[in-house]
């Protein structure tokens, strides 16, 4: 490969989202130059293998920072899992992995059903709707709350503070105006969470088994448990990494509506296929475009020279339509053997704790979709134009308004 530093065609912001999802700017830089500096200290990979090598490489390639602006540092315990290098990492992450398990996510699939068919059925009787603000951006949390042990009622509550936190200076700054740390920046949410740590602990709750019981009950063989201040910061993490599924199920429920012959009608046909929808969906539309990681020494990246302290862009959005991997990788094709390849849930030791949990809801999404809505009978609403989200990191529409078509 060669690197190419100074070509204007491949310079773009990190942060501007028209670049980094603009596909036919992304497909030339994987044929043209797939390790590219678009901006001073910064090294983008586009490539599967490039980006796939990053992910794993965790003794060269530091979390830490991913989400801060520059020079901001946060007390562990106010850091998301994400952001948490070696040895803390893989100790937290173990004890998460209790309660992220495939059995754990098959087992919360009635309630997922209910739950979605309970959100839809508003859409089904008014014969109109918006898929988005009605189902895919609630959903995704609540299941997640529901992992947590966050009773039923408090969902779209909590829910409606992590997104005021994840828009909020708290990411970038760990602070907002109301005070620093999340605890004076968000009182009243930190209190709720607070109060759920605290049955879990030596309360009404003591018998619990969510997820909320593992990070506080659980103690290593040397002594060591999870701060409860870090179980808060972890359950406001695992309800804010939920809302990447909101991209993935507007796209799916976009497909379903838009492509009746080429892909609804097929999956109405044999449903063994919605698993694979919901893999190249993952695939193609990733609903994460891009993360980063901060190089720990001098290195190398496909050939691309890297110095200590340049940031890592891992371009997953690229990397997943990458044609030396996946054959016609800017198509959508349930035929392919190789789709769980994708990067939609990064790889290696921070590969995504709610894979199982994304993936189960994907395929409860169509089926209650075929149920509910057969294909060909949803249209979207006249003057309807897909725009993405406007958030430099996520791929998905903002709106799905439908209509059901009268007999």
């Amino acid at each position: 490969m060669t690197e190419t530093v100074n070509d204007d065609r491949f310079a773009f912001d990190p942060m501007d989202a028209s670049k980094t999802k603009d596909f036919s700017l992304l497909a030339s830089i994987r044929s043209e130059c797939p390790v590219v500096r678009p901006a001073e200290g910064v090294v983008y990979t586009s490539l599967w293998e490039d980006t796939d090598e990053v992910f794993r490489g965790w003794k060269k390639y530091s979390s830490v920072g991913d989400m801060r602006a520059p020079g901001v540092r946060v007390p562990i315990e106010e850091s998301f899992l994400g952001e948490i290098d070696a040895p803390l990492h893989p100790r937290i992450r173990r004890l998460l992995l209790q309660g992220f398990t495939l059995k754990a996510a098959n087992e919360a699939e009635a309630w997922t059903r209910t739950n979605v068919r309970r959100r839809m059925l508003p859409i089904a009787e008014k014969g109109a709707g918006d898929f988005m603000a009605t189902l895919a951006i609630p959903l995704p949390g609540s299941v997640a709350a529901h992992e947590l042990g966050i009773p039923d009622e408090l969902h779209d509550q909590v829910m409606d503070w992590c997104n005021e936190l994840l828009h909020s200076t708290w990411p970038a700054q760990g602070a907002t105006e109301r005070g620093v740390g999340i605890a004076n920046a968000f009182p009243e949410f930190a209190a709720v969470l607070d109060e759920l740590i605290a049955e879990r602990r030596d309360g009404t709750r003591a018998d619990a088994t969510d997820l909320l019981a593992i990070m506080v009950r659980n103690e290593d063989e040397d002594g060591w448990r999870l701060p409860e201040q870090h179980v808060r910061t972890l359950a406001i993490n695992i309800l804010a990494g939920s809302l990447s599924s909101s991209y993935m199920i507007g796209n799916l429920l976009y497909r379903y509506v838009t492509d009746v012959e080429g892909f609804a009608r097929v999956i109405e046909a044999d449903r063994s296929l919605i698993p694979a929808a919901v893999e190249e969906s993952l695939r193609l539309e990733s609903p994460v475009s891009f993360l980063f990681r901060t190089a720990l020494d001098d290195g190398e990246i496909g050939g691309c020279p890297i110095a200590k302290g340049e940031h890592l862009m891992m371009g997953i959005a690229s990397a997943n339509r990458d044609d030396l991997l996946f054959a016609e990788g800017g198509e959508f094709r349930l035929d392919r053997n190789n789709t769980r390849k994708h990067l939609a849930f990064g790889a290696g030791p921070h590969l995504c704790l709610g894979n199982h949990l994304t993936r189960m809801v994907g395929k409860v999404i169509l089926e209650e979709t075929l149920d509910l809505f057969p294909p060909g009978s949803l249209h979207l609403t006249p003057g309807y134009e897909w725009k993405c989200v406007a958030h430099p990191l996520e791929y998905g529409p903002e709106s799905v308004d439908v209509l059901i078509a009268k007999d």
